[in-house]
């Protein structure tokens, strides 16, 4: 009798522990599968980014750097002015990222609607001068564009041209319109010097760097004297590829993106 009631008592700790095992295994199931993280959506296609001419190089480095870290995408751009650029948008250019050099130019394609969310400051920048190889009219300040013959400025309409606007106006200097040439960007502003015969052109610190000694020499404005060029990315409305779109954004703003920028002379988004 004594060893069937101990045969019994056996099987009932037997079945306590089997019960037990099976909870942790259920347990375990259910935490394994409550905290797998489904794999990141794989980024695929094409888009297009209208961006500010000054973006020319660093943009398109960045672009090669994106698409060889995400196989099977492509990034074309459209380089120009921001005025420019906000026009073709807003009347049906292909574009599913602008990237501006103002933030007034942003601001018109938000108020117009082309814009999804909030736009994001990714950078800024400086005016400087570039003067003929060597300098040869010793121009040293905005004060010294009295100097030249003919000075280089970006048109009216694009950033470069309105910031050179606001320099000239806290700074008091008056340059006569019969002695101006005007680029319809900062690019075309840059090479009235390099390889035309305007004898002083004010452009970004960016384009500055990119000049050569045998095309011209860079005279820096003091910041006292200087303006802040500041730089915003949105998403257009109505891409196709969104997730593109919000990931070139990423990478704009992101490590890789301001080291990129950083190189190239850009001052940081926020003092």
């Amino acid at each position: 009798m004594a060893q069937g009631r101990g045969a019994v008592r056996l099987a009932g700790a037997v079945l306590v522990v089997a019960v037990v095992l099976s909870g942790c295994s259920s347990s375990s199931k259910s935490t394994t599968a409550a905290t797998t993280t489904a794999p990141a959506k794989a980024l695929s296609g094409s888009i297009t980014v209208s961006a500010a001419a000054s973006l020319t190089g660093t943009f398109g480095d960045l672009g090669t750097s994106f698409e060889k870290a995400h196989a099977g995408t492509t990034v074309h751009f459209n380089f120009g002015s921001s005025a420019a650029l906000v026009t073709q948008i807003q009347q049906g250019a292909p574009a599913d990222v602008f990237a501006s050099a103002s933030k007034a130019t942003m601001d018109s394609l938000v108020t117009s609607g082309n814009i999804t969310g909030d736009p994001v400051v990714f950078a800024r920048n400086q005016l400087e001068l570039v003067v003929k190889p060597g300098n040869p009219l010793g121009i040293t300040s905005l004060a010294d564009l009295s100097k030249a013959k003919t000075v280089a400025l970006c048109a009216e309409t694009a950033p470069c041209g309105a910031a050179a606007k606001s320099a000239f106006a806290q700074d008091d200097v008056t340059v006569p319109e019969s002695e101006v040439t005007r680029g319809a960007d900062v690019k075309a502003t840059l090479a009235e010097v390099t390889t035309g015969d305007a004898d002083v052109a004010v452009v970004y610190v960016t384009d500055a760097k990119t000049v050569t000694a045998a095309q011209g020499t860079a005279v820096s404005i003091p910041d006292a004297q200087n303006v802040i060029a500041v730089y915003e990315i949105g998403q257009v409305k109505g891409t196709a590829n969104a997730d593109l779109a919000q990931a070139w954004i990423a990478y704009v703003t992101g490590p890789a993106g301001q080291a990129v920028l950083k190189a190239a002379g850009f001052l940081p988004p926020a003092a």
